[in-house]
């Protein structure tokens, strides 16, 4: 426990760490497999420690994944009807594809702020805001609202949990993580039980 707190102090004081944090950020947003959000939080209890500025942090992460779903939108752009392909592939991801087009349409702007939090689903609407010819302008402007909330609000967490357990990083680290994925749960499971409600009166009536 005392090598791993000694380990996370020294990446938290790390000069590379903003440098990670934006390559993450942009990685994540085409392949979702690297947690952004986990070096986001990381970056925001080491400015509550003062070893990293927070406006920095939540700019670097904001720009990293912007320009990360801007690559992916293109890519969605080059590759309409092998994007297609794929999606058909899965019926949950072909499920997804053939909602997330059809609302991008009539609410996109709503579509590409709130997507960010369904997991896996930010890929998926990137790439078919690209293949379906979305305005890049409006993907753009909605893209920097989205990230710009999501991320001011997971630094926020790391920066809460830095002051709380100054003293004790890694139990900084467990108050932030564990405070994210509660909110997180509590959103997700409103969303389903709202989905159902309006699902229960679209068949009663």
């Amino acid at each position: 426990m005392e090598a791993a707190r000694h380990l996370l102090g020294v990446a938290m004081a790390s000069h590379w760490l903003l440098l990670i944090l934006f390559l993450a950020a942009a990685i994540d947003a085409v392949f979702p497999v690297v947690p952004s959000e986990g070096l986001v939080v990381t970056a925001g209890m080491a400015a509550a420690a003062g070893h990293q500025n927070l406006l920095l942090v939540i700019v670097l992460a904001m720009l990293g994944s912007v320009i990360g779903e801007s690559a992916c939108y293109f890519m969605g752009r080059g590759s309409g009807p092998m994007l297609h392909r794929w999606m058909k592939r899965q019926e949950r991801r072909q499920a997804l594809y053939e909602k997330v087009s059809a609302a991008l349409h009539s609410r996109g702007g709503l579509i590409l702020m709130t997507v960010r939090y369904i997991p896996g689903a930010r890929m998926v609407a990137t790439l078919t805001a690209g293949a379906t010819r979305y305005s890049f302008r409006k993907f753009i402007v909605f893209t920097f609202a989205g990230v710009t909330i999501a991320y001011t609000y997971v630094a926020l967490l790391g920066y809460l949990g830095g002051d709380a357990f100054a003293h004790d990083s890694l139990k900084a680290l467990a108050f932030s993580l564990s405070l994210a994925f509660t909110i997180g749960l509590v959103i997700e499971t409103s969303r389903r039980i709202a989905g159902r409600r309006r699902a229960a009166k679209v068949t009663a009536g």
